[in-house]
C-alpha cells in the first residue's frame, strides 16, 4: 500500500515493492533483524518506480489528500502514516535530520481552512490506510510473494535440487515478516502527531484510593510507656524539684536577671 500511495499507480507500486523484496531477500541475511525496518523501507524509496512518482489516482476519501503532495512530502507522511515509523527511523531512511524530518511531516500534514492541523482528517486518513491494508487481496500477496525472479536460477547455471529450497527461503522469510508488520500496524490507529491536542480533556482516568486504616499494635499503652526514653522524667513530674523539669525557664531567667549561673546557684 505504501508503493501504491507513493507511486499513483498500483502495478507500478507493486513493481517496485517486487524488486525491493528481491533485493532485500540478498542483503536481510547480513543485516540485523532490528536493522530491517530502516533498510527495507530505504531500499523502497530507492526504487526507480518510486523515485518517478506521479500524481496518485486514489479513491475519494480521506487518502484524497495526497494527490495535492509532491513526493518528497508525500513519502515523510506515509512513512508515519501506513509505515508506522518511529521520528528517527524515518528520517534515517529518508536521509535527513530529525528536525528537518519533523518540519517536512508539520507541512505535508492535512489543515483546515483557517490553516490549522486537522487531527479529524488525519486520524481518517490513518483508518483509511489500515483499512486499505487489510483489503489487500491475497492473491495480490501471493504474486508479491512469488514474483518474476524469484525462483529464477542464475543464467548459464543449472540450480541444482538440494539447493532450490535456498533459492525461496529468504524472499518468503521476508515477505512474511513484512507482511506481518504491516498487519501488525494495521491494527493500530495511524500515529498521532497532534498528541499535545487537549481538545477532548484528560484521557486519564483517575480513582481516589480509601482512607488508610490505623494499623492495630500487639502493644498496650503500658508497655508504650515503660518503653518511653524519658520514662524517668515523666515518673517525677509532680513530685520534688520541679526545677529540672524546666531547663529553658533557668536559661531565661539567668538571662533575665544578668547573673553568673554560679551566684544563681548560691542564692538557691
Amino acid at each position: 500500500m505504501f508503493a501504491e500511495l507513493q507511486s499513483g499507480d498500483p502495478a507500478q507500486g507493486d513493481a517496485a515493492l517486487g524488486a525491493t523484496l528481491r533485493g532485500f531477500a540478498a542483503v536481510a541475511g547480513r543485516a540485523p533483524f532490528a536493522e530491517w525496518p530502516r533498510r527495507f523501507w530505504t531500499m523502497l524509496l530507492a526504487a526507480p518506480a518510486l523515485r518517478t512518482a506521479v500524481t496518485p489516482r486514489l479513491r475519494d476519501g480521506p487518502l484524497a489528500v495526497l494527490a495535492g503532495l509532491g513526493g518528497g512530502p508525500r513519502a515523510a507522511l506515509l512513512l508515519r502514516l501506513v509505515a508506522g515509523l518511529s521520528e528517527a527511523d524515518a528520517a534515517a531512511v529518508l536521509g535527513i535530520a530529525r528536525p528537518t524530518y519533523r518540519l517536512a511531516l508539520q507541512r505535508a500534514l492535512p489543515r483546515t481552512d483557517d490553516d490549522r492541523l486537522d487531527a479529524e482528517l488525519w486520524r481518517a486518513m490513518g483508518n483509511a490506510a489500515g483499512q486499505a491494508i487489510r483489503d489487500v487481496p491475497a492473491e495480490r500477496i501471493r504474486a508479491l510473494s512469488s514474483g518474476p525472479g524469484a525462483l529464477r536460477p542464475a543464467p548459464g547455471r543449472q540450480a541444482p535440487v538440494p539447493g532450490a529450497r535456498r533459492g525461496w527461503v529468504w524472499p518468503a522469510t521476508v515477505v512474511v515478516a513484512l507482511l506481518t508488520a504491516l498487519a501488525l500496524a494495521a491494527t493500530w490507529l495511524a500515529p498521532d502527531p497532534f498528541a499535545s491536542s487537549d481538545e477532548d480533556g484528560p484521557r486519564i482516568r483517575t480513582q481516589a484510593l480509601p482512607p488508610v486504616a490505623t494499623t492495630p499494635t500487639p502493644y498496650d499503652q503500658s508497655l508504650e510507656l515503660l518503653t518511653h526514653r524519658d520514662l524517668e522524667q515523666l515518673l517525677d513530674a509532680g513530685q520534688g524539684d520541679p526545677a529540672p523539669l524546666d531547663p529553658a525557664f533557668d536559661a531565661w531567667l539567668v538571662a533575665a536577671l544578668d547573673v553568673q549561673p554560679d551566684a544563681l546557684r548560691a542564692v538557691d
